[in-house]
């Protein structure tokens, strides 16, 4: 059995796109994830689950931008492994975007829930653009076009979160 123990996220902001990157690292104690790299037909069938299960709980969340519902697709899912009994999966996913010119909002709506791990995520956007305003759960600093979101094992997530930011049209 796999364990959660932390997740690490990166959002990249384009003009026509969000690409996410997300990985999740597990305490493995069976090296289930280990021995399965070694069987590329079993791996790629963990990894289409994986991918599946994913997308499920993402289509169970509403993602709005600029007060229109976006839909996440996941594109993939790989799994890895560090040492024998630390092993990861990572999520790519992509929302297909049309961004103002200015001020845009990114906000997602979610189960309230209890960070079972601690997970870091990370927005970047492009050179030009700058975050404007962050309510998410947990510990956040930003500057210029990055933002920073740490949230702790045990912090209570309330189910919403919204990013503001600013990207000038003529700048990308």
């Amino acid at each position: 059995m796999t364990i959660p123990i932390y997740g690490i996220g990166t959002i990249n902001v384009t003009k026509n796109d969000i690409f996410y990157v997300i990985t999740f690292d597990y305490f493995d104690e069976n090296k289930e994830y280990y021995n399965l790299i070694k069987k590329e037909m079993q791996k790629k069938n963990e990894e289409e689950r994986l991918k599946t299960e994913m997308q499920k709980q993402i289509n169970g969340e509403k993602t709005i931008i600029n007060g229109n519902y976006v839909f996440p697709v996941v594109k993939y899912s790989k799994i890895g492994v560090k040492i024998p009994k630390i092993s990861y999966v990572t999520f790519y996913i992509e929302i297909p975007i049309k961004l103002a010119d200015g001020k845009n909002t990114y906000e997602n709506i979610y189960d309230e829930t209890t960070a079972e791990y601690d997970y870091s995520v990370t927005w970047v956007l492009p050179k030009c653009g700058k975050f404007i305003k962050i309510d998410s759960p947990g510990n956040h600093e930003f500057e210029n076009n990055y933002a920073f979101l740490y949230v702790s094992k045990g912090t209570k997530i309330s189910g919403y979160e919204s990013i503001v930011f600013e990207i000038k049209d003529k700048c990308i």
